[in-house]
């Protein structure tokens, strides 16, 4: 048994796969099995996947999304603890040496994970993580009460979690196929034990250009509300606020984006899901109907 599995779920990844791959085998921790799940990809990923031969095991699927893609490669593993690492993202070379040793000296931690910096397609460094990112207050160690104050913004690529505890949650949930699987699964983990950090930026996160994809991920957001709403009841509701608040921020965002760029019919798309967030706000729908008329477009505004 390998101490750590990777998984690698990859859709369309062939200009970057690679560059995920040779981070994972430049790792100074070497106990380490790599699961690579094609989740039906179209373009020249499985070529790109062959170069590697035996070491790596490819699991190939018809396209299920990202959360069946993962659990796929989870359950063709073996390893103690599981790693995951987005098929455009990157790891420093001691990503895993680092993580690893926290997970063996405490029993009670359930997940341990670390720090970011985020690339542009390019590979430039466009922004980087620091102890009071996307953590609820600053925390390193959140409680339960803790991370249901606000979504606690850990993408896979950085953490590494038990297997036992990845099985008790059940996986990431399936019904995502593109967003929210991972703040869902975040949530679910905390119930079994303690989250643990390495202050380091020992990933690189490639981000990418907002629109359509954020646009597209709405229903599934509007899920994620849903079931956390189910699972937590009350205790989750300063959750679901600052999540509708954060999704609000975005599509803003996007909006005002989409207007310099001379397209208001894209914005508006982008501020009915705002009207969606704050259904009460005058503001809101005001926002909508400035963009029907070009020489005040601009005004859309934060």
């Amino acid at each position: 048994m390998p101490k750590v599995s990777t998984i690698v779920a990859v859709y369309n990844g062939a200009a970057t796969v690679d560059r995920a791959l040779r981070s994972i085998f430049a790792q100074t921790f070497t106990d380490n099995e790599v699961v690579v799940v094609n989740d039906g990809s179209t373009d020249d990923t499985a070529s790109v996947l062959s170069r590697y031969g035996d070491r790596i095991r490819v699991i190939t699927q018809r396209n299920r999304g990202l959360s069946a893609a993962r659990n796929a490669g989870v359950r063709a593993s073996s390893g103690e603890y599981v790693a995951f690492l987005d098929d455009d993202d990157e790891w420093m070379p001691e990503k895993l040496v680092r993580s690893v040793p926290v997970l063996d000296a405490d029993p009670g931690c359930a997940l341990v994970y670390t720090f970011a910096v985020k690339i542009d397609p390019q590979g430039e460094l466009i922004g980087s993580q620091s102890l009071t990112d996307g953590r609820p207050d600053g925390i390193e160690s959140p409680t339960m009460q803790e991370m249901l104050t606000r979504p606690w913004n850990v993408v896979p690529s950085q953490f590494v979690v038990r297997r036992d505890v990845f099985e008790r949650c059940g996986g990431f949930h399936e019904r995502f196929i593109t967003s929210c699987e991972d703040l869902y699964f975040l949530l679910n983990a905390r119930e079994y034990g303690a989250f643990r950090c390495v202050p380091e930026q020992l990933v690189r996160k490639e981000t990418r250009p907002l629109y359509p994809k954020a646009l597209e991920r709405e229903p599934e957001c509007d899920l994620f509300v849903e079931l956390v709403s189910e699972r937590y009841g009350a205790s989750a509701a300063g959750f679901v606020r600052e999540f509708r608040r954060e999704r609000v921020k975005v599509m803003r965002h996007m909006a005002r984006t989409l207007i310099e760029e001379g397209r208001p019919r894209d914005a508006r798309k982008c501020l009915a899901r705002v009207m969606h967030y704050e259904p009460l706000s005058p503001k809101a729908y005001r926002r909508y109907l400035k963009t029907f008329f070009s020489s005040r477009a601009n005004e859309v505004g934060p």
